[in-house]
């Protein structure tokens, strides 16, 4: 019984919540353009620190296994 009104209760806010989150989305061309420069310099540095955790774990592979 308890689950069926907290059904009966929670569906519109769920609809609710579920239609203001759609509503922020914007479909229209950009307004400024990127740099080619800027998008180097920020894909540059997504990579680099996507890759300084494995870089550091292989350069120290060595103690990480008790081997000096």
């Amino acid at each position: 019984m308890f689950q069926r009104s907290a059904a009966v209760l929670l569906a519109p806010a769920i609809r609710n919540a579920l239609q203001r989150r759609c509503q922020s989305v914007i479909s229209s061309p950009p307004t400024q353009k990127v740099s080619s420069a800027e998008k180097l310099f920020l894909g540059g540095g997504m990579i680099a620190t996507t890759l300084v955790i494995p870089a550091w774990v292989l350069y120290h592979i060595r103690e990480y296994r008790g081997l000096k």
